[in-house]
C-alpha cells in the first residue's frame, strides 16, 4: 500500500466512476470527515513567503 494523493494513484486502470467517489471523499472539507477517517488526514503545511 503507497499513500499517494488519491488523484494520482494510477487511476487510469480503475473505474472511472469510483475513481471519482475517491477523489470526491478526499477533496472534501476536513469537518466532514469523521472519526475512523481523521486519523488519517495531514496537518496543513505552513507556507512561509519571503
Amino acid at each position: 500500500m503507497e499513500a499517494n494523493a488519491a488523484w494520482a494513484s494510477g487511476h487510469d486502470a480503475c473505474d472511472p466512476d469510483g475513481t471519482l467517489d475517491v477523489v470526491l471523499r478526499a477533496a472534501r472539507p476536513a469537518t466532514e470527515f469523521d472519526t475512523a477517517d481523521r486519523r488519517l488526514l495531514r496537518p496543513v503545511p505552513e507556507v512561509v513567503r519571503d
